[in-house]
């Protein structure tokens, strides 16, 4: 069989899609990528192929704007120009990134969509378990301020604007259904949770189904990382892993980050591929780099700080860490997934309008020294050791390729494989 995956142009979102993409190799499938030029190098070291956009190759699944409509018809049309390069059996997208699922109805192909933490739909069965302070949260955007379940309502409003606009576009009938059933999800839903952090199934649409962490991060020799990281565990201070970078219209949090801990007895990994400014002033006690691998950090961490995203998240999680959460704004994940962590008590948190150099190094603290949040972040990394992972992904997708029909999930039990 032969599988087409896309992905956004970033670490976070191609990561799950390589993972998967491997299990799918090792058995015997075919596969390759459709995303953006600059994730090629990356492509490359897992050896794996990314077809282009054209005879002509240029940017496409550009992740700020993932939500326009105009992005997801360049989407489609590089998805039906790599078609035309390696006809496949399954498409494979993502959440908030529909152009495969567009063109999936184009082609009357199967489609599945690689999800995120948390769910992006709005169900009133999932409010209604919330509690009434979480469903008030305010989120910010562009236009204003929304409580959650406001906030929810309107993203999902939003991106079926969008695709329905691009329906249109492309001659497709417009599908008039409930979230639960939405075309956003595909024939297969694979959403990297677990049920303590995401909540009962019987809430879920049943296309969702629920694998664990799919992530991947590609580590090769970094001697200076390796010789940071010995200084610092000989050093006996904390270690913390840091993704300071802004999120859609949110800011980033370098300087309270530097202000915060800079110079302090606490040794600070720090990633910054997503940060809207070139750093300076560097404190001793940090490491910097545009993409600093979780995988090489996070065995020696305390704990992680972010925005939020799911790659973060589950990073954490996998590795039993707490958290010291800071959402952005926009369409994303990061409120979802703020709410669920703070549900399940295993982060600390400050909307980003109450960050201070004096508020972020109290949360630090209550990060490294709060028992609680060790004991939930604990209970939670036992909770994914048991999901089936990209594995199990990879098992649902042949499915999906030999039986051309959504997967339901009362149908296929998942469990860990070998």
């Amino acid at each position: 069989m032969r599988f087409l995956f896309t992905s956004l142009t970033n670490y976070g979102s191609l990561g799950p899609a390589i993972s998967i993409a491997q299990q799918l190799r090792e058995r015997g499938h075919e596969v390759a990528f459709v995303t953006g030029p600059t994730m090629t190098p990356l492509l490359d070291r897992a050896g794996l192929r990314r077809i282009p956009r054209g005879e002509e190759d240029g940017p496409s699944f550009i992740v700020e704007f993932t939500a326009n409509p105009l992005e997801q018809a360049r989407q489609v049309k590089h998805i039906e120009y790599a078609l035309t390069q390696f006809p496949a059996d399954v498409l494979v997208g993502q959440a908030m990134a529909f152009g495969a699922v567009l063109a999936g109805a184009r082609h009357h192909l199967p489609t599945a969509v690689i999800g995120l933490a948390a769910s992006i739909l709005p169900t009133d069965a999932f409010l209604e378990r919330m509690p009434p302070e979480f469903r008030a949260y305010p989120v910010h955007r562009l236009a204003g301020t929304l409580p959650y379940d406001a906030f929810l309502s309107d993203r999902y409003a939003r991106l079926m604007e969008s695709h329905d606009i691009c329906s249109e576009m492309f001659w497709l009938p417009r599908r008039q259904v409930p979230s639960s059933r939405s075309p956003l999800l595909g024939d297969l839903h694979l959403l990297q949770s677990v049920e303590e952090l995401e909540g009962p199934l019987d809430v879920l649409p049943e296309v969702t189904h629920l694998v664990g962490n799919c992530g991947w991060d590609f580590t090769e020799p970094d001697p200076a990382l390796e010789q940071w990281l010995a200084e610092a565990r000989d050093s006996g201070e904390p270690i913390l892993y840091a993704q300071p970078g802004r999120v859609f219209n949110a800011p980033g949090f370098w300087d309270q980050l530097r202000g915060a801990l800079g110079e302090k007895p606490v040794r600070v990994a720090v990633s910054i591929g997503r940060l809207d400014r070139p750093v300076t002033d560097v404190p001793a006690n940090f490491f910097v780099r545009g993409h600093v691998p979780q995988a090489a950090v996070l065995p020696h961490a305390q704990g992680i700080i972010s925005s939020s995203t799911t790659a973060a998240v589950l990073g954490a999680l996998t590795h039993g860490l707490p958290l010291f959460l800071i959402p952005g704004g926009g369409g994303g994940e990061q409120s979802d997934l703020t709410l669920r962590c703070l549900a399940a008590g295993v982060a600390v948190h400050l909307r980003p309008e109450d960050v201070t150099v004096e508020s972020f190094g109290q949360k630090v603290e209550e990060l490294r020294t709060s028992e609680p949040l060790r004991h939930h972040a604990r209970r939670l990394q036992q909770a994914f050791a048991r999901a089936p992972g990209s594995s199990g992904a990879a098992a649902l997708l042949e499915r999906l390729a030999t039986e051309r029909r959504p997967i339901l999930r009362n149908e296929a039990p998942l469990r860990k494989l070998a």
